[in-house]
Order: C-alpha cells, then sequence, then structure tokens
C-alpha cells in the first residue's frame, strides 16, 4: 500500500507543474532550426573512411494540447556524410531528409524555461552517391528528442535540442545505413498568446 501512495504522490507531482514557457493551451507555434548533425554507427557496403559531421536545419509547426503536452510536425534536413574508400576510389556521400511527426512533453522549471522530451516517427528519404552511382532509399524510423525552451517574452521562445534517429537508409538499397545525431538552436514564435 505504501508503494502504491508513494507512486501516486510522485505521478501526481510530476504531471501537476505546468510548463509556463510552453505556448497557451490551443494555440499554434511555427519555428526553425539550425545546428550540426552527426552521423554516427554508420554501415557501407565498401570499405571507406567517413566524415560524419555536418550542418542540418529544418522548420517546425505545433499545437499545444494542454499546459504541458504538444503535438510537432516538421521537416528536417539532416546534413550529409562524406565517404573515401581506400583504394584510391572517389569521393561518394550520403544526405538525409524527413518530414516528422512527435509528442513533446514539457516539465517547467521556471515561469520561461522548460525542458521537454519529444517522441514519435520520421518518414525519411536518403540518396547515396557511390562512384557517381545515385540510390534512394525511402522508409520511417524512431525519433526521440530532448531540448530546453526558454520564453523571451509572450510570442517569442528559443530551444536547444538533440534529437537521435534511428537507422536512416538501407545499406543493400543504397550502400549505407546510419543513425543520426543533431544539436540544434531554434526559434519559435507563438500565436494567440
Amino acid at each position: 500500500m505504501k508503494k502504491i501512495l508513494i507512486t501516486l504522490i510522485i505521478a501526481n507531482a510530476l504531471t501537476a507543474s505546468t510548463a509556463f514557457a510552453a505556448a497557451e493551451v490551443g494555440s499554434w507555434y511555427p519555428g526553425s532550426k539550425f545546428g550540426w548533425s552527426h552521423y554516427g554507427d554508420s554501415d557501407s557496403n565498401q570499405p571507406v573512411d567517413y566524415e560524419r559531421n555536418n550542418v542540418g536545419g529544418g522548420i517546425y509547426a505545433g499545437y499545444q494540447i494542454n499546459p504541458w503536452l504538444a503535438v510537432e510536425g516538421g521537416y528536417d534536413y539532416l546534413g550529409n556524410m562524406q565517404m573515401k574508400g581506400h583504394l584510391g576510389t572517389s569521393d561518394s556521400q550520403m544526405k538525409s531528409q524527413g518530414l516528422q511527426l512527435s509528442l513533446k512533453a514539457s516539465y517547467g522549471l521556471t515561469n520561461d524555461w522548460d525542458l521537454y522530451g519529444r517522441a514519435g516517427v520520421m518518414g525519411y528519404r536518403a540518396e547515396s552517391d557511390v562512384r557517381g552511382q545515385n540510390n534512394f532509399d525511402t522508409g520511417v524510423r524512431p525519433v526521440l528528442a530532448v531540448g530546453t525552451e526558454y520564453a523571451f517574452n509572450d510570442n517569442w521562445s528559443g530551444r536547444l535540442e538533440y534529437q537521435w534517429v534511428s537507422n536512416v537508409g538501407n545499406q543493400n538499397q543504397i550502400g549505407v545505413s546510419s543513425d543520426i545525431s543533431s544539436v540544434m538552436a531554434g526559434v519559435s514564435y507563438r500565436f494567440g498568446q
């Protein structure tokens, strides 16, 4: 009985906090983000060296369902990864982009500052150019993100976010696959505040 009571108290404390930096319930917000992408845990059909880091960016829009939960969708350009062959083969690359849909749960630390997590799916398109042969693959993969958001005023807020997309690309189809991590800074405008 004590364990159940303690669990209920903790759950109530975690859900009772309002996310003040989040948009007001029932409002929309668009935004954009820019930052760094990293292609990690990569597999290729060719013996290659990778240059895994590049720039990325995106746009997003969200709808605030309640004080701590929103739904977000958007487009992400996840940058590209350069591949250099060991035996003098020409340089190759993989580039990725996608549309994502996720739920964003926020926890208010102060009236202006939130921590949040996002979980959802990304429909991606990955392209590879290996030895002059261009191939592409499409698919759906999980996307996870954690970040912080700060409200500058009633309408403008900024965020810093780490995002991870699992296993983008099909090694058998385009010759390479990779997990893609990104760290991005963004800004959004909240309507109806």
